[in-house]
């Protein structure tokens, strides 16, 4: 494979306090969703812009919708969309879901931060998400995963929960020494596509 092709590292990113979806999870997460070259995608809660910009190179032909809050991470998300060159990338300025109204339909969303709000995230999800297209939601608490699941059941199909711990080298003295990342709940679901009509 071709190294311009391969997830970009941690390190590559310009970073600030804003929190920031580390490479491992980066990887699991766009994999999970199936992301195809003309999709729109949804980043909300989307930080430093890691899962972003990850998703901006996997649709060269479509578009992601950036959504964020924080002004700290806007400016973040701008100074690497434009050191990755992601033209292809659209910042929403404020808090999902009432911020989202510029996005008609969608085929794939990342929630990496709900804001309390992820119930109306979900119910905004629902209505949005093209048939057939994928939701993936990342969470570092348990209590958050837990009502995830909850809403991914109520709301889509194949509601599926993967915990992911992930640790990288480090060289020490010579010997490589693994350093942990918090444990990261990915809970992912599928919109389900309508029902065929049958003929009697």
């Amino acid at each position: 494979m071709n190294e311009r092709h391969l997830p970009y590292r941690d390190s590559d990113f310009i970073r600030a306090r804003v929190p920031m979806t580390k490479r491992g999870i980066r990887i699991l997460t766009t994999g999970l969703l199936g992301i195809e070259p003309a999709d729109t995608v949804v980043d909300i809660g989307a930080g430093t812009g890691g899962l972003t910009i990850e998703a901006a190179r996997q649709v060269p032909k479509g578009r992601v919708y950036a959504v964020e809050h924080n002004e700290e991470a806007c400016d973040l998300i701008e100074q690497n969309v434009r050191k990755f060159g992601a033209d292809n990338v659209r910042l929403i300025r404020g808090h999902a879901p009432d911020a989202l109204w510029p996005v008609k339909s969608c085929d794939r969303i990342i929630v990496g931060g709900s804001g309390h709000e992820l119930e109306g995230i979900f119910k905004w999800a629902a209505a949005h998400l093209k048939p057939g297209g994928r939701i993936a939601a990342n969470f570092v608490t348990i209590e958050n995963a837990a009502e995830c699941v909850r809403l991914m059941n109520e709301y889509f199909d194949e509601p599926e929960l993967i915990q992911a711990g992930i640790s990288e080298g480090t060289t020490t003295g010579g010997l490589t020494l693994l350093k942990a990342q918090n444990p990261v709940f990915i809970v992912t679901g599928l919109q389900p596509l309508p029902e065929p009509d049958i003929d009697c």
